[in-house]
């Protein structure tokens, strides 16, 4: 053998085949080296092509979730639409309950000016679903102010005299009218009630006696508190039935109709007044007098 030649030894497992190999030593120098980066390299793209081969994987099954996510979010969005639609409505059924409540400037007393929050018109579900919940709250908070004004409002309305003081035909009517002394125009603050003198008057609603005694241009007269703002005063009487800070029930007589004070002939003068403020009293009647 040369010396300049590397030799190995093959033996086969079973001891039966046995050779030697003669390989330059050049080759072992440089061709050994070669195969073994030649394998490493190998491994190394059989690692890489497994990488990717799991990559390419999770991707396809991230696509699948995203599809699927997709899917399960269209109808979510659709609904999304829809009450952000019926949400833009609620501005004007406010508008439509504040109206007889006392209207925009009742509502803006009450702290209510409009939504604080605007609606989402569009973006991400989740950041439309946090504004649509923000949007929400104030709605409720809105609600919380409306519905104690509406029970001030029903408190209101249960105090007005749903009644007249007796049965008769109404001579003056309230509201703008020529004076019976000047004929001058003026405002009559009540109206004026038909009674032969001595015909009894009754409460129209239950309250406490606030005034009973003679007050200017009234001639004998009373004045029921009745309670969250509501008055009514019976001018005129001859005689006064009741005495101040009495406690009186509808229908209960508190005097007896006259011609005293300012008056031109005998009958009943009748006001009804809601926070100081006059209203005609025939629009508040639900039933007649008399029981």
């Amino acid at each position: 053998m040369d010396r300049s030649d590397v030799n190995v030894l093959v033996v086969r497992g079973d001891g039966r085949y046995v050779r030697w190999i003669s390989v330059p030593r050049w080759f072992a120098k440089i061709g050994l080296p070669l195969l073994v980066l030649a394998a490493v390299a190998n491994v190394a793209a059989l690692i890489h092509y497994a990488s990717l081969y799991r990559e390419h994987t999770t991707l396809v099954a991230t696509n699948d979730v995203l599809e699927r996510d997709a899917k399960a979010l269209a109808p979510i969005k659709r609904r999304l639409a829809e009450v952000r639609d019926e949400m833009s409505t609620w501005d004007a059924l406010h508008a439509n309950v504040w109206k007889p409540l006392g209207g925009p400037q009742r509502a803006a007393s009450a702290g209510i000016g409009g939504p604080a929050i605007a609606i989402p018109t569009k973006g991400k579900a989740v950041d439309e679903i946090e504004a649509l919940l923000a949007h929400a709250r104030e709605e409720s908070r809105r609600l919380r102010v409306l519905i104690q004004v509406a029970r001030d409002a029903g408190g209101v309305l249960a105090a007005l005299p749903p009644r007249l003081p007796l049965r008769s035909s109404v001579n003056s009517i309230f509201g703008p009218r020529l004076s019976p002394w000047t004929r001058e125009p003026e405002f009559h603050a009540g109206i004026d009630l038909a009674a032969a003198p001595g015909t009894p008057v009754k409460a129209t609603a239950p309250g406490v006696v606030r005034f009973a005694g003679v007050a200017e241009g009234y001639g004998n007269s009373v004045i029921v508190d009745h309670g969250q703002g509501v008055e009514s005063r019976y001018g005129h009487l001859q005689t006064v039935g009741v005495a101040k800070n009495q406690r009186v029930e509808r229908g209960q007589a508190i005097g007896l109709s006259g011609n005293s004070g300012r008056s031109t002939a005998p009958h009943l003068h009748y006001e009804v007044r809601v926070d100081g403020r006059p209203v005609d009293p025939r629009r508040l009647v639900r039933d007649s007098a008399g029981d």
